[in-house]
């Protein structure tokens, strides 16, 4: 199914501008600072500090909501490899620093040795972390594909280095791909997004420095578009997808609500990058904001059509893939339709909820959707599918 959501995905980015797709390589430009495409590692010029730095939506989770409230001696502590504790309520600031460090270190035996748990917040206050980049930059050994540059073959031979334990170059290799596949192959945004991210990130669970570089180049991203938003799809993109890679939306949620804030034209017109985070997160009251039903359900709807009508024309390949793509379009349509009625009923908006429905009735006789529309109209997001 996974294979199935991120050929979708590719077909979504391909019909990107070839403009767009290659901006996704500048940072902020007009000011005589070097960009991304001039100066590849800028990407990781950034830690994340304060709350940006806790590494899982676990351990974000738990500080919002069991530790940033409560009042004395307390601390919080983290592993880079991920593992992470917090003390309240502790007798003095000394106990509390003591006691998170030593549950923290329970659940970092992988990598307790290498990367020992740190204090990263102590009654409240953050604690500056310092930019590893450098000093892991430095560890990687210097890596340039061979000519002519096979993009497929590279991502194997990088697993490959996995498989013998040398995770350095494995990295190398991992970041040589996001930093240089477009300059290769334009088309290769989605991979990019989607299976490189994805290999990155896995990475990660073995060595985590490659998962600190990652979230460097989330942060990366974040500075420079809060710097200057405007014109920056490819790069927005590039942000909710590393977040979603490192389990980290509420990142994504963050800064869509300083867009809504901010620049809500610019929240418009990047809506539909943010519809799943924002379904995850429940945000329907801000969803609602920026929903315009008829013309999201003509959209769906020009997809759909644009898919059946490639599967008749064979554009998928074969019988049994084509089979297989048109299933995973007409799941598509079933999720999205059926969320955009949910969304609907959820924000009151019944005269409209039915006026989809009921154009919805004529794209699409089956069971399956009649029941998952149903569902919706009671008010029930619907499960995905594809």
């Amino acid at each position: 199914m996974k294979q199935l959501f991120f050929l979708g995905l590719i077909t979504l980015v391909l019909s990107c501008s070839n403009t767009a797709l290659k901006r996704s390589q500048t940072s902020t430009e007009g000011d005589g600072s070097p960009t991304a495409s001039e100066n590849p590692n800028i990407i990781f010029e950034y830690a994340p500090q304060g709350i940006d730095s806790l590494i899982t939506f676990k351990a974000f989770n738990a500080f919002k909501h069991k530790y940033k409230d409560v009042s004395g001696f307390k601390s919080f502590a983290q592993s880079e490899g991920g593992a992470w504790a917090y003390v309240t309520n502790s007798k003095t600031q000394e106990i509390a620093n003591l006691e998170v460090l030593n549950s923290c270190t329970k659940y970092n035996v992988k990598f307790a040795s290498t990367y020992p748990c740190k204090l990263i917040n102590v009654s409240g206050e953050w604690l500056y972390s310092p930019n590893r980049a450098k000093d892991i930059l430095k560890l990687l050994p210097e890596f340039t594909p061979e000519h002519p540059i096979d993009l497929r073959q590279l991502r194997s031979n990088s697993n490959e280095d996995i498989q013998n334990q040398n995770y350095a170059m494995a990295l190398a290799k991992r970041i040589w791909f996001h930093q240089h596949a477009l300059e290769v192959n334009e088309h290769y945004s989605a991979v990019r997004l989607s299976y490189g991210l994805m290999d990155w990130a896995e990475l990660g669970d073995k060595y985590p420095p490659a998962k600190t570089l990652l979230r460097n180049t989330a942060n990366y991203a974040k500075h420079t578009l809060m710097d200057n938003p405007k014109d920056s799809y490819p790069l927005i993109h590039e942000y909710i997808s590393i977040n979603r890679t490192l389990n980290r939306t509420d990142q994504s949620i963050s800064f869509f609500r300083w867009l809504d804030t901010n620049y809500p034209d610019i929240a418009s017109r990047n809506f539909p990058l943010f519809q799943d985070v924002l379904t995850k997160h429940e945000q329907f009251s801000l969803y609602n904001k920026y929903l315009n039903p008829n013309v999201d359900f003509s959209r769906m709807v020009s997809s759909y059509v644009w898919s059946v009508d490639a599967n008749k024309r064979g554009v998928y390949g074969d019988r049994e893939r084509s089979q297989e793509m048109l299933k995973s379009d007409v799941n598509g349509f079933i999720y999205n339709v059926s969320r955009l009625v949910a969304i609907l009923v959820i924000n009151d908006r019944e005269d409209e909820t039915h006026n989809i429905v009921k154009k919805a009735k004529l794209e699409l006789a089956s069971s399956e959707f009649i029941t998952s529309l149903n569902s919706a109209l009671k008010g029930n997001i619907p499960q995905r599918l594809f």
